[in-house]
């Protein structure tokens, strides 16, 4: 296993971000954004600017996240109300919904592929549509019609897709991750394996929920959590994910992909460190 980071978890300054990664040891980076922007969208200049300090750190970027599906899904056919100033509202938000769908799939796809094969980058992270408050379960239709038209894109480019687990999308828990995955049936889409987002969806990230997905692991996020009296999480340095269980596991099962630092917290340069930190003293 190898040790990654979130550029913009240490800096949103991606100049900054590399060179305390490095100097902190660690020469593989995920990229999500830089200075206010994120990937794809970043301009020409943003580009040429980090292909230069990629060489000039000898660093690389392992994966990308543009946030591709991290959008509501909006059925085909929207809801209706027999009163007209209200039913007008819902018909703007609903198209505005499917347009959003439309441009996720038709331009920010391939765009996300074009940059990932720009920076010579094996891994996109995406995510599964949030589903709008709908009860988890069997995902629409569509929704599988659009993960397997990305994953198809990428494969023909030899690029891999990751969804991450996130709370109120259709992949929230290994087992429901595991069972979209497979529904779809690309060999280029897995999963971005996050406990910190699985625990927050309910799961009990380990052991139980990473047995459902262990075949199909792609690339990791690190990152804790403790839950609060009120309910809810807040993150943290140490908290009640068995890390140590599982990348026991994950070592056991082969694994050699990245675990990528993904803090959520502030100070941000502070809280990169101190979890690296406890990263590397974990995979000791």
């Amino acid at each position: 296993m190898k040790i990654s980071i979130v550029t913009d978890e240490i800096s949103s300054d991606f100049e900054t971000a590399i060179e305390l990664g490095v100097e902190w040891g660690v020469h593989n980076f995920e990229l999500r954004g830089a200075g206010g922007n994120r990937v794809p969208y970043l301009s020409d200049f943003q580009t040429d600017k980090i292909q230069h300090l990629l060489e000039s750190y000898q660093a690389q970027i392992v994966a990308l996240s543009p946030g591709l599906f991290k959008i509501p899904f909006v059925p085909a056919e929207r809801g209706r109300f027999p009163v007209e100033y209200i039913d007008q509202g819902i018909y703007q938000e609903w198209k505005a919904g499917r347009e959003l769908m439309k441009f996720h799939l038709d331009e920010l796809l391939p765009a996300s592929i074009e940059y990932a094969l720009k920076l010579e980058v094996p891994l996109i992270v995406i995510f599964g549509f949030d589903r709008q408050g709908l009860p988890p379960g069997d995902p629409p239709g569509e929704v599988i019609d659009a993960l397997r038209k990305g994953a198809e894109l990428a494969g023909k480019a030899g690029i891999k897709l990751a969804i991450e687990v996130e709370n109120g999308f259709w992949a929230d828990t290994g087992e429901r991750s595991a069972a979209l995955i497979r529904k779809v049936n690309h060999p280029a889409l897995g999963v971005n394996w996050d406990p910190g987002n699985a625990i927050e969806a309910g799961d009990i990230p380990f052991p139980d929920g990473y047995h459902a997905v262990r075949d199909l692991v792609r690339h990791v996020h690190f990152k804790d959590v403790i839950s609060l009296p009120e309910g809810g999480f807040r993150y943290a340095v140490e908290g009640e994910i068995d890390w140590l269980g599982q990348i026991r596991a994950l070592s056991k099962d082969g694994y050699g992909g990245y675990i990528s630092v993904e803090t959520h917290m502030a100070p941000k340069v502070q809280s990169a460190k101190m979890v690296l930190d406890r990263l590397v003293s974990l995979l000791g």
